[in-house]
């Protein structure tokens, strides 16, 4: 889930430009899930993802491993603090 009021880059990296990809963040700019704002794209209000990858890209402008690129406040990745407590917990 992303958070009403996250902010993320506006730009599109060159390798995702014309691709299913771009086409995503597009279609969220259009349903008016993100908006331009300020030189940044905003979030107009909390929206769930199918993937921390997808959330990751939508966000960034760029392909991205969203289980290495979300990161808790004490720095543990999203895969260290999901993942891996699961498979270390056996």
């Amino acid at each position: 889930m992303v958070l009403k009021g996250s902010r993320g880059r506006v730009d599109n990296v060159a390798s995702i430009q014309g691709t299913s990809n771009q086409r995503f963040r597009d279609q969220l700019v259009t349903e008016g899930i993100m908006t331009v704002r300020d030189g940044m794209l905003v979030f107009t209000r909390d929206h769930l993802f199918a993937s921390p990858s997808m959330a990751a890209m939508a966000l960034m402008g760029r392909s991205a491993n969203g289980w290495l690129e979300w990161k808790s406040p004490q720095g543990k990745t999203l895969d260290e603090v999901k993942r891996q407590s699961v498979t270390g917990a056996g």
